[in-house]
């Protein structure tokens, strides 16, 4: 009788249950349903952009997650709602699995239409964003995102809008998975989303792609770099404060504002009245010189006795042009930002590195500062 040792068969086991494991997760699968109107003479190159965007973004989801990217493209002759309905029919849905639709084009919306999502305007019939999410749920995935993005106005302005890769030079953060199997993997139930409320039309710029889309992508990019708590709900409330930072200079004609719908319950993160979201929020809002002095320096008082603690510092990586760390008391930094708003672009808040003291008040805040283009 030959004696096999007790370790060996452990190991073997061991061995077999993480092959069994990872060919279990290599099973779930990421769909994306992308729907682009990219043969419009209005819109065309805008939804190209749109479409490239939303692609690469996805795919390196699905691979930072692990899960199979399985792609369906709706556009030139398949940009219908026959095309739509025939990349669905495609799905072949397991639970673990996560559904993720995308339509980027025009839309409309009538006094009628009892949805406050709009319909897609396709070439062949038309079809609302409401029933398409559900015709995905009925696929019965884990985790099922619905994005309409229906731009109806243009903007050709020299301004273009920010890049939606985060700007990091300088900023030593890990980037890791953890925020997108948050987002992605933990995330149970459904979520819909469009670009603007119902009566409002979205902006997308003539080459550059749509405005919402690419502040969505900002916060998520964004997210994943500079968070350690995050959920749907701050992530889209951030997305939306972007847009409507990107937003600020155009005509009331050219503003909206996203909704969005989640069957989910929203995970309790510590301090939210000082999250990620709200931080960002009052910075940015700090360094709008639309608004005037008084009322910005009034703000800074509140801001300052609200998030940060009495003897807080702030550092500040400087971008664009590109300088060394400093670091200040928050006081005289928050007074620097009222005094120099028109220089200031944009503010990142970077959570990873900053540290929360007692009271849900900032000790150390890290912010990245990114300056107007001269």
């Amino acid at each position: 009788m030959i004696s096999v040792p007790t370790f060996d068969i452990r190991r073997g086991l061991l061995a077999f249950i993480a092959l069994f494991i990872s060919q279990l997760c290599n099973a779930q699968s990421f769909y994306a349903v992308l729907v682009a109107d990219t043969k419009d003479p209005s819109l065309g190159a805008s939804c190209e952009k749109d479409l490239q965007e939303m692609s690469g973004t996805l795919q390196a989801i699905s691979k930072k997650i692990q899960y199979n990217y399985q792609e369906l493209i709706c556009h030139q002759d398949q940009f219908g709602k026959g095309g739509i309905q025939a990349a669905i029919s495609k799905i072949q849905c397991k639970p673990e699995d996560i559904i993720f639709f995308y339509y980027t084009g025009h839309g409309i919306n009538t006094i009628t239409e009892k949805s406050d999502f709009p319909i897609l305007y396709l070439k062949d019939e038309n079809l609302e964003l409401e029933t398409v999410h559900k015709l995905l749920k009925e696929k019965k995935p884990r985790f099922c995102l619905t994005l309409g993005d229906c731009c109806n106005n243009l903007f050709a302005g020299r301004r273009g809008m920010r890049s939606a890769t985060p700007v990091l030079k300088g900023i030593g953060v890990t980037q890791d998975t953890q925020i997108l199997r948050k987002l992605f993997v933990e995330a149970n139930g459904d979520l819909l989303i469009s670009s603007a409320k119902k009566g409002e039309r979205a902006t997308a710029h003539p080459s550059e792609g749509s405005f919402y889309s690419n502040t969505w992508m900002q916060a998520l990019a964004y997210a994943e770099n500079h968070n350690m708590h995050v959920s749907w709900e701050t992530l889209l409330a951030d997305a939306e404060n972007r847009l409507q930072e990107s937003l600020k200079s155009l005509p009331d004609s050219l503003k909206h504002h996203s909704q969005w719908v989640r069957s989910f319950p929203e995970p309790v993160l510590p301090c939210p009245e000082a999250s990620f979201t709200e931080i960002n929020r009052f910075l940015n809002v700090l360094a709008d010189e639309k608004l005037g002095f008084n009322e910005r320096n009034k703000l800074r008082i509140l801001g300052q006795k609200g998030f940060f603690g009495p003897t807080a510092q702030v550092s500040i990586y400087m971008s664009n042009p590109e300088k060394p760390v400093e670091t200040q008391p928050i006081d005289h930094f928050l007074k620097r930002i009222v005094n120099t708003a028109p220089l200031i672009d944009e503010f990142n808040f970077v959570e990873r590195l900053s540290t929360l003291g007692t009271g849900c008040t900032y000790d150390l805040v890290t912010l990245q500062e990114i300056r107007k283009a001269k």
